[in-house]
């Protein structure tokens, strides 16, 4: 395991926030991050430094259009689960880089799920010029969730991703 840089943009390159955590895999199709509670972040968005108050599992794809981000270590007591839908992510060197695309999901303790930031997608869509093609991925991406939340597999398997967190964080403890 090493520690990585992460850095979140928009669609126009706007920076959105940045944080460094550690690296614990990272395969042909996924990145995944092992994040503890406390953890900086810098939001440019607010133009400050904050704490993080959950400890998370992130898994970022190569090629799928969403990163979710397994809630494992729970304080803030708002979401199990929560999901970005963004652009494919890059790792390179000790950098990942996603592009976020406003539409979110969030799984909260009760386990019911939520879309957020619709308006957001709507608006960014034409202030940011997003072109058909992109537009025509999250949208599929959308429909990947769901049917992905609705069976629990893989990326959505939230207990099984605890589990390793927990495993994780026992080794590196």
């Amino acid at each position: 395991m090493r520690k990585i840089h992460v850095l979140s943009k928009k669609y126009n390159g706007t920076l959105r926030d940045e944080y460094e955590t550690t690296l614990y895999a990272e395969t042909a199709e996924t990145i995944t991050l092992f994040s503890v509670p406390g953890l900086p972040y810098f939001d440019h968005r607010k133009g400050a430094w904050f704490s993080a108050d959950d400890g998370l599992l992130e898994i970022y794809f190569k090629q799928r259009w969403y990163n979710v981000w397994h809630i494992c270590e729970q304080y803030s007591q708002i979401n199990q689960v929560y999901i970005n839908l963004a652009m494919p992510a890059t790792l390179q060197g000790d950098t990942l880089t996603w592009i976020d695309l406003d539409l979110d999901y969030r799984v909260h303790l009760d386990d019911s799920v939520e879309r957020l930031d619709q308006a957001d997608f709507d608006q960014n869509s034409h202030h940011m010029r997003y072109p058909p093609d992109l537009i025509a991925q999250v949208h599929a991406a959308c429909r990947e969730v769901e049917a992905g939340l609705a069976c629990g597999a893989f990326p959505f398997d939230h207990a099984q991703q605890v589990e390793l967190y927990q495993r994780i964080k026992h080794a590196t403890g």
